[in-house]
């Protein structure tokens, strides 16, 4: 069922009935909108266009065969992008998307359970055809194949060069180039069979985030950092890691992998192919505490707002995820590629923004997601946590925080607090990659102000440029900033703008 006009009600309504207790201002969102894109599918002309949409990121599924024509589109978007308010990120997702592709179907096709279907390559007389560069090595006997993550499961008979042969196990509808996925025949992530120096092209051109395939030795991480370092000068700093969370063994393991990690990207369709789809919303809300615990980004994805590739309007269920998602603590939530390159992208967008603003706007609702009581083991951490309490106690409107990498300003996202964290920083580089922090906004500073000189700087540009105004009472935190000084400097302080 579709929901109605009525159900994704206008955010600013919500405000206004929230008046001036809201905690961010001007309606800027706290979660963040992450649009997806197929590489092989863009083209430089599509950069202005997609610098209008109100996306903090974009991400850009990496693959081979359009290496050279992703770098071109990365380069023209960057140089459109010259204000500070049309900087978004740009993330490039390493992971291997879909191997097989429905082909040349006229219209929706229904199977039922116990029919018996054949597949074959472009060309052949079979009742699919499949655009694979992988016929050989896709199909096994008695593997299973999901159709669109699951819309369809079959399972295979027999196959050979030239046909396969599938029995329904979960009737459906098939639409034409739709996605076939067969996880019994997919090999194990592996970091080392990346080709660094052929993915260089892009990095150079300056890529915020990389999104890894879902590996389960943090050493592989290690090591794949190490040969992005090795690339400096070449490209401008190396990019934030996002691991994806796509199978059992990676969730097993994320205890070990987090530390490894800037973040993750949980992608809850590969996850329900591997164990229990009933197990997979708690399993969600598990995996976004412990980040947060952690101070590492959580982005969500798949199925958000996936009917919206062929509706105008999403369905009830899919404005109850994402409403859910921002409630769980998520950094961002991330709309697939599928809906991104279908007629209904543009409304899929308001759409999401709608739906975050209002489920923000009830900050009078007491959220399900908590922080625990942090293990303060650090300066670092003792500052941070008392940062975030002094915000609650003296009701502050906003916190700001210097930091050089952005380290600062997601530890101090972590705690959820309820102002927002504006992250002062001397690289554009950084407050791209901040854009993707759940409750922080940027600014940059073109001066390296002594320690004893950067308050007056920094209310004076907080005056200028944010929404911020004169009288208005803020938390200034600095850690280590040894960069501003000849000596370390940590503070927390109360100010008043003026």
């Amino acid at each position: 069922m579709h929901a109605d006009q009525s159900t994704v009600t206008n955010a600013s309504h919500a405000q206004a009935r929230q008046g001036s207790g809201s905690a961010l201002a001007k309606g800027t969102r706290r979660t963040k909108i992450v649009c997806s894109y197929e590489g092989r599918m863009l083209d430089p002309g599509m950069a202005a266009r997609l610098l209008e949409d109100d996306a903090d990121s974009l991400r850009l599924v990496y693959n081979r065969d359009a290496g050279d024509r992703l770098a071109a589109f990365i380069k023209a978007f960057r140089a459109g992008a010259t204000s500070d308010r049309k900087r978004p990120s740009l993330m490039i997702d390493l992971a291997e998307g879909a191997r097989g592709m429905i082909h040349n179907l006229e219209g929706p096709r229904e199977l039922n359970y116990g029919d018996v279907v054949t597949l074959g390559p472009i060309g052949s007389k079979e009742t699919f055809q499949v655009n694979t560069k992988n016929w050989g090595v896709l199909f096994r006997a008695g593997a299973t194949v999901f159709v669109g993550y699951g819309n369809v499961v079959l399972r295979t008979l027999e196959t050979s060069t030239t046909k396969t042969t599938l029995e329904v196990l979960q009737g459906g509808t098939v639409f034409p180039e739709t996605d076939l996925h067969v996880p019994d025949t997919r090999s194990k992530p592996n970091l080392s069979e990346l080709n660094i120096q052929e993915i260089r092209t892009f990095l150079a051109s300056g890529v915020d985030h990389l999104v890894l395939p879902g590996v389960v030795d943090p050493s592989e991480v290690s090591r794949f950092r190490a040969e992005l370092a090795a690339l400096k000068p070449a490209i401008p700093s190396i990019p934030w890691l996002i691991l994806r969370v796509d199978s059992l063994a990676v969730y097993e393991e994320l205890d070990r992998l987090l530390p490894a990690v800037d973040g993750v990207l949980i992608s809850r369709r590969e996850m329900a192919l591997s164990f229990n789809p009933a197990t997979i919303p708690m399993i969600t809300k598990e995996i976004i505490q412990r980040c947060n615990d952690q101070a590492k980004l959580a982005l969500t994805a798949s199925e958000m707002l996936g009917s919206m590739r062929r509706n105008v309007t999403p369905t009830r269920a899919e404005v109850s995820d994402i409403a859910n998602s921002v409630i769980d603590g998520t950094d961002g939530v991330v709309i697939s590629e599928e809906v991104a390159h279908g007629k209904y992208a543009e409304q899929a967008l308001q759409v999401m923004r709608r739906i975050i603003g209002d489920v923000e706007a009830r900050t009078f609702e007491q959220p399900n997601w908590t922080k625990k009581a942090p293990t303060i083991v650090n300066e670092f951490d003792a500052i941070s946590f008392a940062a975030y309490r002094t915000a609650e106690r003296v009701n502050a409107k906003a916190i700001v925080c210097l930091t050089k990498a952005g380290n600062t300003a997601i530890r101090l996202a972590s705690f959820r607090a309820p102002v927002p964290i504006v992250a002062v920083t001397f690289s554009p580089e950084v407050l791209r990659r901040l854009t993707l922090v759940s409750g922080v906004e940027g600014i940059v500073l073109d001066i390296d102000p002594k320690i004893d000189e950067v308050l007056p700087v920094v209310n004076e540009r907080l005056l200028r440029d944010s929404w911020l105004k004169a009288g208005d009472r803020i938390v200034f935190v600095s850690i280590s900033l040894s960069s501003m000084g000849r000596e370390s400097s940590n503070l927390v302080t109360v100010q008043q703008l003026s």
